[in-house]
């Protein structure tokens, strides 16, 4: 569960794919409209289903320079909406921010009449690590694939390829494509993004960087340790982290401690 996973669970679940009976064959066909951008473009390409929850993962040679491949020929299934073996690759502070440009991508796409939605996408360069741990520069795109029989967001294709510019940048240079009228949107996040964490919450994390316990920090705090229990639980799923000590990573790789 990351910070916008609750969130943008509820975007899916207004669809209410689940009362529509969803033809299996468009799903097979966005399938190899997959892997075919794949193949064409050595890039890698996630294909998500927000009807259960789950995506396709394709990479042949790209994935096996990010080390998620090992093989030329990768063909996935994630049982999750979150590919999470491409986005523990990405560098925390652009992962925040491309979750963030997806949250406003699909209200804005939601809103939309049925015939423009297919038309948006968003855009931006992530901090990617490869096989050896080194972080190069990729261009990320998402789009709706395919919407449901009824025009509800359905099948979202998520690309990931190498920038040709690899020099790094401030942010992840997002952007909303609009392909019918023309019209191109930046959006910046880094206030949002600064904003993540409560005060409390980076205080409690700067004391369980400090090698606190939570019965401490809710002495020194005092407050009870339920309540620094429930705020440590929250830092995690905020950050999109395994634990504590990741969290202590992943925030000050972000600049917020």
């Amino acid at each position: 569960m990351d910070i916008l996973r609750k969130e943008l669970n509820s975007i899916y679940e207004a669809q209410r794919l689940h009362e529509e009976q969803l033809p299996s064959e468009t799903l097979g066909l966005m399938k190899e409209w997959a892997q075919t951008v794949v193949r064409v473009n050595h890039a890698c390409a996630v294909l998500t289903d927000a009807s259960d929850d789950r995506s396709f993962i394709y990479a042949g040679p790209f994935g096996m320079l990010l080390g998620i491949s090992d093989s030329h020929d990768l063909n996935k299934r994630v049982d999750s909406s979150d590919e999470d073996e491409i986005y523990n690759r990405i560098h925390p502070e652009d992962l925040v921010e491309k979750r963030l440009l997806e949250y406003e991508f699909f209200k804005l796409a939601d809103r939309l009449p049925e015939n423009m939605k297919t038309a948006l996408k968003a855009t931006c360069r992530l901090r990617m690590k490869d096989l050896n741990g080194q972080y190069r520069i990729i261009d990320n795109s998402t789009q709706i694939l395919h919407l449901s029989p009824k025009g509800n967001l359905w099948l979202i294709l998520c690309c990931y390829d190498l920038a040709p510019d690899q020099s790094p940048s401030m942010g992840i240079d997002a952007h909303i494509v609009d392909n019918s009228s023309g019209e191109v949107r930046a959006v910046s996040f880094s206030e949002q993004r600064n904003h993540i964490l409560s005060e409390r919450e980076k205080e409690i994390l700067r004391l369980i960087q400090k090698g606190k316990p939570s019965k401490q920090i809710a002495d020194l705090l005092n407050i009870s340790i339920h309540t620094v229990n429930r705020h440590r639980q929250n830092i995690i799923e905020k950050l999109s982290v395994g634990n504590c000590v990741e969290a202590i990573h992943a925030a000050t790789a972000m600049n917020l401690l």
